[in-house]
């Protein structure tokens, strides 16, 4: 490996403060196990002014954007939610200038949106929360995003967030120290095993619902794989291997809910992530989600969230919501 790695770190405002010290933390640790200088990170932000994270935890930088050098090895963009982003032409422009230069360009959770708006995640893997995943999918169809943990696809490392970051800088300091030396660091944080490229996000429904009935599982991963044209009860039913009596009377064993309860909160679930993570038309957010009509959509979204959803965006937009 190189006698030092310099990772420099972009972080917006209310960028999340667990992810970020999950990507810097490994680096102190592999510097003390070695008991050498291998790692040196760097903070910027727009302007070189103090930051807070989202948990109100102020963090100092070390320089402005401008200040980023091409003696870097990586930049990692740490950013929060995508709709709180905004006046990110310096970042993008400079992104964009690293990038020619041959620096390694990586993202962490939010942090996608602005490589994704400068372009340069066109054609590659990238990993996405699956929070506003959907959004984000809507928003950049050049570039494959994916429910892994971290993608790394040639010079683009991005990481879902939270622990995965974890996951993330031990894989590539495995590369960097070998195996041996990566899992102590990992043990160092009572991190029994470092997940690879090929770990997903989400748990299965199983673990996420501590829902141990085969039809159920089957049938939920039924109603979020056709959120867009919802299946009927029968054809669900059909598909799982009961009838739809039987499936109703799991349904509420299980979940204290019908299946068309429970595929219904799973559609507005949906719609609003595109509606506060995208610019989609409301019609079109409708229609995304598998409802016949906007008034129809409405009804229901009302119903759940109480609100409109032309209001729950306005909400969002100026902050309230």
């Amino acid at each position: 490996m190189p006698d030092r790695t310099r990772i420099g770190f972009f972080l917006t405002q209310n960028f999340p403060i667990v992810t970020f010290s999950s990507a810097v933390e490994p680096m102190r640790a592999a510097n003390e196990v070695q008991r050498a200088d291998l790692y040196r990170w760097s903070i910027y932000t727009d302007g070189g002014t103090p930051v807070r994270s989202s948990s109100h935890i102020l963090v100092t930088p070390d320089g402005d954007i401008e200040d980023i050098t091409e003696e870097l090895d990586i930049l990692f963009v740490v950013a929060g939610v995508p709709e709180e982003l905004t006046g990110l032409d310096r970042l993008i422009n400079k992104l964009r200038y690293l990038s020619r230069r041959g620096i390694i360009i990586g993202a962490i959770s939010g942090g996608v949106f602005p490589l994704a708006e400068a372009g340069l995640l066109d054609d590659h893997r990238c990993s996405v929360h699956w929070y506003y995943q959907s959004a984000f999918k809507e928003r950049y169809p050049r570039v494959e995003a994916t429910s892994r943990l971290f993608e790394i696809d040639r010079s683009r490392y991005t990481c879902a967030g939270g622990t995965a970051a974890l996951d993330l800088m031990l894989t590539l300091m495995s590369d960097d120290l070998g195996h041996t030396v990566s899992n102590e660091i990992s043990s160092w944080f009572q991190h029994d095993r470092i997940r690879n490229v090929n770990d997903e996000q989400s748990l299965s429904v199983q673990k996420t619902l501590s829902v141990n009935s085969i039809p159920v599982t089957k049938a939920i991963s039924l109603f979020r794989q056709n959120i867009e044209t919802p299946l009927s009860m029968s054809d669900v039913a059909d598909n799982v291997g009961v009838t739809v009596r039987q499936l109703e009377r799991l349904f509420k064993i299980h979940l204290q809910s019908s299946p068309a309860q429970y595929a219904m909160k799973l559609r507005l679930a949906r719609a609003r992530e595109l509606l506060l993570y995208s610019s989609m038309p409301v019609s079109e957010i409708a229609l995304a989600a598998g409802f016949e009509s906007p008034s129809h959509f409405s009804r229901n979204y009302r119903r759940e969230y109480g609100c409109a959803p032309s209001e729950h965006r306005r909400q969002r937009v100026s902050g309230q919501g």
